[in-house]
């Protein structure tokens, strides 16, 4: 389980760092004014060079992550691996891919209108709360999935 979740991790790595790039790739390449670009400078590292930096971070730091979702004690007798398992990394790739995406709307809109974008915030706060409880969500699942059957 730990090599799958070091393959999701750098999957989401890379996902990271070339999303933007891809969608913003016909305003750097394509033809318009230079002199719009120090306009957007500032919103181009916010929106490019972070997650290029956040994607190449998580690409080396995939497998101490993914010993730190999946710990060692096999104190989960009642429930497979696989499936709780999945549930801990698939709400940990949640709460990065959250946190990643809307950190970059809200320094835009800061920047942009000088206006916080609380939405943005709520959302941030709920992807750092998936990142950080990973077990508690696992354990929150186990809980739900046996409700009623006495295990």
């Amino acid at each position: 389980m730990k090599a799958f979740s070091i393959i999701l991790l750098r999957i989401l790595a890379l996902y990271i760092a070339l999303n933007p790039l891809l969608a913003l790739a016909p305003m750097l390449f394509g033809p318009g004014s230079t002199e719009s670009y120090d306009e957007w400078l500032v919103t181009l590292i916010a929106m490019i060079v972070m997650p290029l930096i956040v994607g190449a971070v998580l690409w080396l730091v995939a497998e101490p992550l993914a010993n730190k979702i999946h710990p060692a004690n096999n104190a989960d007798s009642q429930l497979s691996l696989h499936e709780l398992g999945l549930v801990r990394a698939g709400s940990f790739l949640i709460g990065v891919y959250l946190t990643l995406q809307h950190i970059g709307t809200a320094i835009s809109q800061w920047i942009w209108s000088g206006s916080i974008a609380y939405g943005s915030l709520v959302v941030i706060a709920l992807g750092v709360g998936l990142i950080v409880g990973v077990n508690f969500i696992g354990e929150l699942y186990k809980k739900i999935k046996y409700a009623g059957s006495g295990l």
